[in-house]
């Protein structure tokens, strides 16, 4: 072969002009950027030595380098950060050899490495460029041996009765066991020593039989019944289960002095026959922060009289936004000491136009209205004395505008509103006690600790195996205990709804929370998922966590906490990856709003007890008895909900898991979330591949308005991707797979048209801006068309008609005339005609014309 011989000459050469590569050695397979290049002759043997003495001699790094034949599946070209000559023993012998040092290792492509030597050349082109693979010495899963055939098990010297899972039947297969394995026991009486161990192991074989059906029952969507369950399977397919929502309504007041109604102000409704309900003044517990929100109200403002300025037409008609109010209402009175002028003080101020007829027949009517703007005028036309009357003009958002007629003698303006939100607000104190350091008290209980899922510190000296061992990093939960049985009160959309909870740091001495503008308020995250190591966040579960069982020993009860019912909420901390971990010793105040829910939706006119209804109050709590003669809710509560049942979530979550998945598993699946999700995807493409240990999803994308993939793109495309695959399958980004096309077009010019124009028309029509090969015109597998492309040149002015199309695909089929229905492509390639001469490669178009002459068409244009 003439290798053979020019090897045989190479080895052979006297002088020795030239050398080559002989083979790359990986040195260390589990590292994989460190290799070695052997050559036939030592670099240092030659005539003209690559290198001389002393080694090791560094050369520069762009003496190497190291490209993917096939172009790479994950790096097409290796960067080489050094490059050095050293002598290394190999075979009893000392050789020279060129260590190279790579950024990263390879992939499992096959890499060409190659010497430069320029201009000398002093390695022979003929064996430089040696073909090698990074993964030479990864261990292989192709074994020829045989199996090993594991020994049969030995059959067992008495029938076991797997249906055996509670107390009887457990009992009786233990004492039928007894009576054959021990015949001379007999004694089978309760008080037996033997009777009893078997009851106790009786005992625990029912109570493991029963959290055994519990855990299985619990893993299923359509037989589970706890709640925290339930949340788990259904975040797994991406459907947030609702928690209700706080009823929220408004209150109008009748004030009886003017002063400031406070945020957390408690009224209550009593419903006939029910428990009472108490609403608490604010939109949020947010409200109730230092300093709190608060809301002025006016005796005179309670119910401010309507001005009728022309009796023949007493009512306010439909689609009104605007009336008069007799007198300086409201700007005569005194305001706040808020800085802000009166009319600035009412914009933005919410009102309702009550009417009320005298009639018991006509119906009563009232609209909610927001303020824009306010007005002192006069009317000159009615007098009192003989001075013009003062009336006041509110106009309120055109959003607002009145639905029906209403009439000005009969209504009033109610101006004393403030908002209102059904629940109580309860506050407890709590201790971050590791280990029990710091004992529990009643006034300040323990969290609760468990292990988390993740080792965090390391206890010991390493062992044999160099490991040392470890403990799981703490996790720690206090229980909201009025949660149980009042429910907890959420605001703002169903499903994206935040928990009315307050959880701050204290001074353990005063229990009192610090300065509001410190970073020791904990922020609320639906899942601590999205929160970093330092990150002052908790989350909510489901349940409560109390006493379970106690166990006394030598003079002291230990007390057993643990998830006792699936009611509730408690608040969890993060396990120092995902959320930080409280300090020990940390005191927290935790207050929260309880929520009745869809029992909050109570009538108009329901909310009107200013005093506790409850005959024995746990505490005295802030009402609004001092400012107020009585209130009212002009409109009927409807905004509570019940928490979502389980049994609509079983029937809801599967079908929209259905409808727009968000996960991956099929090389379908993938496909489709990049073309939901990425609004510049104009088709995606994925597929699955054996890489050698497991699978790996290749997935690309078609962008609208170009060919290639730029780097912002392929990163928004691997992340969108990574957050939707499996556990344990990759997700590579590639450039889509083109197929390019070589065009040869002939046609036939009319004869009032110049040639070269109708070749420029033709060309731009193809592959101009907006021309045939556009590249938002094919996608992954669509075809080239034979009668769309003859339509798209036929409609080119100047053109009589098309006479033959040639067609080749770059690389895979010759230059041939296409007379095919269609040019048919693979469902991962999409067809690429650039016609750039900066990159012929990306294909190419070339416009033949002829001439008319008589009937036919004369000779091509030269």
């Amino acid at each position: 072969m003439a290798g053979e011989d020019r090897l045989t000459a190479l080895c052979e050469q006297d002088p020795k002009r030239v050398t080559g590569i002989d083979f790359v050695q990986v040195v260390d397979p589990a590292d994989q950027t460190v290799l070695r290049v052997f050559f036939v002759i030592d670099p240092d043997e030659l005539d003209d030595p690559l290198v001389t003495a002393p080694l090791p001699v560094e050369v520069p790094p762009e003496t190497v380098t190291i490209v993917s034949i096939s172009g790479g599946e994950r790096l097409a070209e290796v960067p080489v950060v050094r490059a050095t000559y050293r002598e290394v023993p190999f075979d009893g012998d000392l050789r020279t050899v060129l260590e190279v040092e790579t950024a990263e290792p390879g992939d499992f492509s096959i890499y060409r490495l190659t010497v430069v030597d320029e201009p000398k050349r002093r390695v022979d082109r003929f064996f430089n460029g040696t073909s090698f693979s990074f993964k030479q010495g990864c261990p292989t899963t192709l074994d020829c041996r045989g199996k090993a055939e594991c020994p049969e098990e030995g059959v067992v010297d008495f029938p076991v009765d797997y249906l055996a899972r509670d107390f009887p039947s457990i009992r009786g297969a233990l004492l039928d066991f007894a009576a054959q394995r021990y015949p001379r026991w007999t004694e089978t009486i309760e008080a037996d020593a033997g009777v009893m161990l078997a009851e106790v192991m009786s005992a625990l074989g029912d109570e493991l039989g029963y959290v055994q059906d519990r855990f299985g029952r619990e893993a299923y969507l359509e037989t589970l019944s706890e709640r925290r369950s339930m949340r788990w399977h259904t975040r797994l397919v991406d459907y947030p289960i609702h928690d209700g929502r706080a009823a929220s309504t408004l209150l109008s007041v009748q004030a009886s002095a003017a002063g400031f109604v406070e945020a957390g102000m408690r009224v209550w409704a009593a419903p006939g026959g029910e428990t009472p309900i108490p609403f608490e003044v604010g939109d949020s517990l947010r409200d109730q922060r230092s300093p709190k929100t608060t809301y002025w109200v006016h005796p005179l403002w309670s119910a401010m009289p309507v001005h009728v300025p022309d009796e023949s037409r007493p009512c306010l008609p439909v689609g009104s936004v605007e009336l008069f109010l007799r007198g300086e209402f409201p700007l005569a009175v005194q305001l706040p000491p808020t800085g802000l002028l009166p009319e600035e003080f009412w914009v933005g101020r919410r009102m309702v136009l009550h009417g009320a007829p005298a009639d018991p027949s006509l119906p009563e009517r009232r609209h909610l209205v927001r303020l824009v703007e306010v007005e002192k005028t006069v009317d000159p036309l009615v007098l009192d004395g003989g001075t013009p009357i003062d009336i006041t003009r509110i106009r309120w958002e055109d959003e607002q505008a009145l639905p029906f007629e209403l009439c000005l003698r009969d209504t009033v303006v109610l101006g004393n509103i403030v908002p209102a939100t059904a629940g109580e607000t309860f506050t407890e104190h709590f201790v971050i006690a590791a280990n029990a350091s710091l004992p529990p008290s009643p006034e300040v209980p323990s969290a609760v600790e468990r292990e988390g899922p993740r080792p965090d510190v390391t206890v010991g000296r390493p062992g044999a195996c160099g490991e040392a061992a470890t403990k799981r990093s703490p996790i720690f939960f206090h229980s909201l205990k009025e949660t149980e049985t009042r429910g907890l009160g959420w605001v703002g959309p169903l499903r994206d709804a935040r928990p009315e909870v307050e959880l701050e740091e204290v001074d353990a001495t005063s229990l009192e929370p610090d300065d509001p503008d410190l970073p020791e308020r904990w922020e609320y995250q639906t899942s601590l998922l999205v929160s970093f190591a330092d990150s002052a966040e908790y989350t909510l579960d489901d349940g409560i966590r109390r006493r379970v069982i106690g166990f006394h020993r030598i003079g002291e009860e230990v007390v057993h906490r643990d998830y006792a019912s699936g009611r509730g909420f408690s608040v969890r901390f993060g396990d120092g990856e995902f959320g930080k971990v409280p300090a020990d010793g940390t005191v927290f105040r935790v207050r929260y709003r309880t929520g009745p829910g869809a029992r909050a939706n109570v009538p108009a006119d329901s909310v009107t007890l200013l005093s506790d209804p409850n005959p024995a109050p746990p505490f005295p709590w802030p009402t609004l008895a001092p400012l107020a003669e009585s209130v009212t809710n002009p409109f009927p509560v409807t905004s509570g909900m019940d928490p979502e049942p389980l049994d609509v979530v079983k029937q809801l979550a599967p079908e929209a898991f259905k409808a727009e998945p968000l996960r991956a598993v099929r090389d379908e699946d993938y496909r489709e979330i990049a073309e939901r999700l990425l609004p510049w995807v104009q088709r995606a493409g994925a597929s699955a591949r054996w890489t050698g240990s497991w699978l790996t999803e290749f997935a690309t994308a078609d962008p609208l308005g170009s060919f290639a993939l730029g780097p912002e793109r392929r990163r928004e495309l691997a992340a969108t991707l990574d957050c939707v695959r499996q556990v344990g399958r990759e997700v590579y980004v590639r450039d889509p797979e083109f197929l390019d096309l070589d065009l040869e077009v002939k046609v036939c010019v009319e004869e009032s048209a110049f040639p070269g124009q109708v070749e420029e028309r033709v060309t731009l029509a193809l592959t101009g801006s907006a021309g045939f090969f556009h590249p938002d015109n094919f996608t992954f597998g669509t075809p080239l068309r034979r009668a769309a492309l003859e339509a798209a040149i036929q409609a080119v002015p100047g053109v009589r008609g098309v006479e033959q199309i040639c067609l080749r695909a770059r690389g895979v089929t010759p230059l041939r005339p296409f007379t095919a229905m269609a040019f048919e492509v693979g469902d991962t390639q999409i067809l690429r005609l650039q016609n750039d001469p900066r990159f012929p490669e990306r294909g190419t178009l070339r416009i033949r014309t002829r001439t008319r002459s008589g009937a036919g068409c004369a000779e091509d244009r030269p």
